[in-house]
């Protein structure tokens, strides 16, 4: 009895190792969009060119193609960071303004690479 235990376990272990070399997942694409960074300011009575005053802000970003057409939208987290995913090509951040004129920012192009996250800097101005 015991050698019928020993060879069933022997089979079962045999069956268990791989004759052909096993198939490793296949490398995905590598993420390419915009990763950035929201700022305003000032945010002190005498902002100079060593002490911009700036400050992370919470703000929305509509995203458009060349041809300007909506393609999607962001917004930055409280520390003023965002990133979003898009495909290879050409974008315009359009910041949305954060009130009745003020804070506003002007719209920024990018230029998004495959397999690359390009970065960019958007400064809201508060207009004092």
């Amino acid at each position: 009895m015991r050698l019928v235990v020993v060879a069933l376990l022997s089979a079962a272990l045999m069956g268990c190792a791989p004759d052909a070399p096993v198939a490793s997942p296949s490398p995905s694409p590598l993420a390419s969009g915009i990763r950035g960074l929201v700022l305003v300011g000032p945010e002190c009575p005498r902002p100079s060119e060593a002490s911009p005053c700036l400050a992370a802000y919470v703000a929305r970003i509509v995203i458009l193609d060349i041809d300007g057409q909506r393609v999607g939208e962001v917004t930055s987290d409280a520390d003023g960071t965002f990133e979003v995913l898009l495909p290879p090509g050409e974008y315009i951040l359009q910041p949305v303004p954060g009130g009745d004129p003020w804070p506003r920012a002007e719209a920024r192009s990018v230029t998004v690479i495959e397999g690359e996250l390009s970065d960019v800097e958007i400064d809201y101005e508060r207009g004092r």
